[in-house]
């Protein structure tokens, strides 16, 4: 098959995803896309990440773009901000630590490292906190009062008054989860 010939107008309308699987694009089902034809295809979706992936990955990567365009309403939206690489700007740490220790995450980020409940094991949601960390990324990416400034005076913090920290960078939960584990990360190397 041609995929450059055959995809040239899909759109993810074309794309059939039944229970969180990719079963078919257009008439044809997954088993008889070949890895080229993949890689066409999120092309053609405007998917980025997938170029020296397995063909696993992009089936992944499909149904979990298709799965937040969803969400979002964005299906017909060809401007997504959520398939375009986002990269961290000066105000994400701090924006996100504002999210995290809101007073409607910080219970559960305490938790984090204790055994999933059913709840997410049923959802397939419980590897990397997926669950948790998508509440993050629908907090994060919403204006709130609670969440676009900082609400402490500190002498260090005092010299971030350039930064504006009511600008959203549209994040997904897994950049947010790497942003989160790097501040760890660097707190834990003072300590």
């Amino acid at each position: 098959m041609d995929a450059n010939n055959v995809f040239d107008d899909l759109t993810w309308d074309n794309v059939v995803i039944k229970h969180g699987a990719l079963k078919a694009i257009w008439e044809y089902p997954v088993k008889d896309l070949e890895h080229k034809d993949l890689r066409t295809v999120c092309s053609r979706l405007k998917i980025k990440g997938v170029k020296n992936t397995s063909k696993e990955s992009m089936l992944e990567k499909l149904v979990s773009v298709y799965k937040l365009k969803e969400k979002y309403g964005r299906l017909n939206d060809e401007s997504d901000p959520f398939l375009m690489p986002t990269r961290k700007e000066p105000q994400c740490p701090y924006r996100l630590l504002n999210v995290l220790f809101s007073d409607m995450f910080c219970e559960v980020l305490s938790q984090l490292r204790n055994v999933a409940d059913r709840f997410d094991l049923n959802t397939d949601k419980a590897s990397n906190n997926q669950l948790f960390w998508e509440g993050i990324q629908e907090a994060f990416t919403s204006p709130s009062e609670l969440i676009d400034d900082l609400h402490f005076d500190d002498e260090v913090l005092s010299e971030l008054h350039h930064i504006n920290f009511k600008r959203i960078v549209l994040h997904d939960w897994k950049k947010l989860h790497v942003i989160w584990k790097n501040l760890n990360g660097e707190y834990k190397g003072l300590r």
